[in-house]
């Protein structure tokens, strides 16, 4: 069975190391969201047992792939009622340079402990695919609203038994209203618990199974339902602040906004990442780095000897400070 080797965009058998190419079939297009409504995510009781088709070891994996736990095939499940992805981003990253962007990103760490540029050779990481729910929202908004218009009069005061006068800036209060139109695209919503992408880390090409051999994919647990609402809850504040700019004027009040959506397109897209830990001074630390952009990102070790250090340098130097005043 061929495995897909991430960063080479491609199958490779790990017997005879024949390589082929993944071809694409075009662009991917997201579906209309009734396509998407109403499919749950798949319960603990719904799971089905696999077969490996190596070693006929029997498991009931709760991921979409995974590998059979006793000779490490990889393993593709049949989708249920669920929503089958729609599109992916293929890793962009192979496995040396996830370890080279951590080990880039661990030299960054100040008061880290030990040699925090070599943490690589204590890293594992594992190629993931996480779900995400990804939207395209056209909105049409009716707003209603004040607009405040700053204009000066001269008025005269006495000051010191004179006359004087001033120029005082008023604001000329009307009623305003009006209908803004926007479309966002690539809305992210997370569709797990566990994993937080909020952006869209390069261009998704169409599903292919093939993608998910011998990588990580966990299934989706937010419904496409909740993963609408979010988005549009995230789009509101923008449609907010377009009808705010609609106003116009110097100053603006905003009654009510109705926001309808004429078109709304989503999809399940899988984005790649590199997770893993890594040991510091018997500790583990978790991190992940994106498999499109290299961005990493997990908790970092203190080191509570270079953090003492420096404060203690300091009380020195301010007590030798204060005797030389003294």
């Amino acid at each position: 069975m061929t495995e897909y080797v991430p960063g080479a965009d491609g199958m490779r058998c790990p017997y005879c190391q024949d390589f082929q190419p993944l071809l694409t079939t075009g662009p991917a297009v997201r579906r209309p969201v009734e396509t998407l409504r109403g499919h749950l995510p798949v319960t603990p009781a719904e799971e089905q047992r696999v077969v490996c088709p190596r070693c006929a070891t029997a498991s009931t994996p709760s991921l979409l792939s995974s590998r059979c736990p006793a000779c490490a095939t990889p393993i593709v499940r049949e989708l249920g009622g669920e929503v089958r992805p729609g599109a992916l981003v293929p890793f962009a990253i192979d496995r040396s340079r996830a370890l080279k962007a951590l080990d880039d990103w661990a030299a960054t760490l100040w008061f880290a402990p030990g040699s925090p540029a070599r943490m690589s050779e204590t890293a594992s990481v594992t190629a993931t695919f996480v779900p995400a729910w990804v939207f395209d929202l056209e909105t049409v908004s009716r707003y209603t609203g004040r607009r405040g218009d700053h204009y000066y009069q001269v008025e005269t005061y006495e000051s010191g038994g004179e006359t004087r006068t001033r120029s005082v800036r008023r604001t000329r209060w009307s009623r305003a209203s009006g209908t803004v139109a926007r479309r966002f695209a690539d809305v992210v919503v997370p569709a797990t618990e566990q994993r937080r992408p909020v952006t869209l880390p390069g261009k998704p090409v169409p599903f292919q199974a093939e993608y998910l051999s011998g990588v990580a994919t966990p299934r989706y647990t937010v419904p496409p339902d909740e993963a609408l609402h979010q988005a549009k809850t995230s789009v509101a504040r923008r449609v907010r602040a377009a009808c705010r700019a609609d106003i116009g004027g110097d100053e603006r009040r905003l009654h009510s906004v109705d926001t309808r959506y004429p078109s709304m397109d989503g999809d399940l897209v899988l984005l790649p990442y590199w997770t893993g830990d890594y040991l510091v001074e018997g500790k583990t630390w978790r991190f992940t780095v994106d498999g499109a952009t290299g961005e990493v990102r997990g908790r970092r070790p203190y080191s509570a000897v270079k953090l003492t250090v420096p404060l203690v340098v300091l009380a020195l130097l301010v007590a030798a400070l204060l005797l030389v005043i003294l």
